[in-house]
């Protein structure tokens, strides 16, 4: 055979272990990051977002998070930006699990594809952005909820791999969305997020190629900004027929605050002989149930002058959520 060819030859044969070494020794990242996108069947919020940035600094690594979560019900649970920070004291390599994802082939991230026709109710959508010899590279992981719940699930290398690291990032930054109550907590007022460069880029819409198509993630970070809604409201608006000297206001339920439920709530009652009230009864509609047990608590701690002993008294309180709804 023609020397030449048998040249040509060799040199294709061993092409193809070339480009192996050359993936297989790319460097490791100097800057990751990730975004993950939980979604759950129940809510609202339905959905959680999260963009960490992983930088060294030195022999540790730096990790921020921006926890967005969009709108749910409305003014009770607005749109919100949390950012937390932490520490890893290992290198990149080590915070990777030796795994480079410069070197994770093509081919092999295509083949993660999972079951098209398996129900989804819950998971994560990953994405991490790494720099790959002076490129940026996106790699998608699908972590489904049998992923996460199921003791057989078959997950994928890759998607093993990155659950790991999200689970070492969790640890250095403090509890995630599985630690979030289901329903809002009544707390004070959320404040507006604090601003670091990590936000000014989420605002600017640096990370929303991250999320895909669908979602602008800038967008409900800058709902966010807009401050908490106005709070609800309670006021007596009459007490006869004789006015008591201490009248504590009632707190409004925060399940009546998840129903939307607002109105006037009236009350008839009796004035012991020591000036508290006793026998307690409602008039106003059934709907406004929820508010009643929050009336009835309040009104057991007003106190009445002694020209009040004796006596049959009514009241009225206002329950307003001066709510806005969320636009659709």
């Amino acid at each position: 055979m023609n020397r030449g060819i048998l040249l040509c030859l060799g040199v294709l044969a061993i092409l193809p272990s070339i480009g192996t070494a050359q993936t297989s020794g790319s460097a490791f990242p100097t800057r990751l990051t990730v975004a993950r996108h939980t979604f759950f069947d129940f809510g609202p919020p339905n959905d959680f977002y999260e963009v960490i940035e992983i930088v060294p600094k030195g022999t540790e690594l730096s990790v921020e998070r921006a926890f967005v979560t969009p709108a749910g019900i409305a003014c009770v649970q607005p749109a919100k930006v949390e950012l937390s920070s932490g520490i890893l004291h290992e290198s990149m390599e080590e915070l990777l699990l030796s795994k480079n994802p410069c070197a994770i082939p093509e081919k092999e991230l295509h083949q993660q594809a999972r079951c098209k026709k398996c129900l989804v109710f819950s998971g994560v959508k990953v994405t991490m952005e790494v720099s790959c010899g002076g490129k940026d590279r996106q790699i998608r992981m699908d972590i489904l909820d049998r992923d996460l719940f199921s003791s057989s699930p078959r997950t994928p290398e890759n998607t093993s791999w990155s659950m790991a690291v999200l689970q070492k990032l969790d640890g250095a930054l403090g509890p995630g969305v599985m630690k979030k109550p289901i329903f809002p907590v009544e707390t004070d007022q959320p404040e507006q997020p604090a601003r670091s460069n990590l936000t000014d880029q989420l605002l600017d819409g640096t990370f929303d190629s991250l999320f895909g198509p669908q979602v602008k993630v800038s967008a409900i970070a800058q709902e966010a900004t807009k401050g908490p809604p106005p709070p609800p409201t309670i006021q007596i608006e009459s007490v006869s027929p004789i006015a008591p000297i201490e009248a504590e206001l009632p707190k409004y339920p925060p399940i009546a605050k998840l129903a939307r439920l607002e109105g006037l709530v009236e009350a008839t009652f009796d004035v012991a002989e020591d000036g508290v009230v006793k026998n307690i009864s409602f008039v106003n509609e059934p709907r406004l149930r929820m508010l009643q047990p929050a009336v009835s608590e309040s009104l057991s701690k007003w106190k009445f002058p002694q020209s009040a002993w004796g006596r049959s008294e009514k009241s009225s309180i206002r329950f307003q959520l001066n709510c806005t709804p969320n636009p659709s």
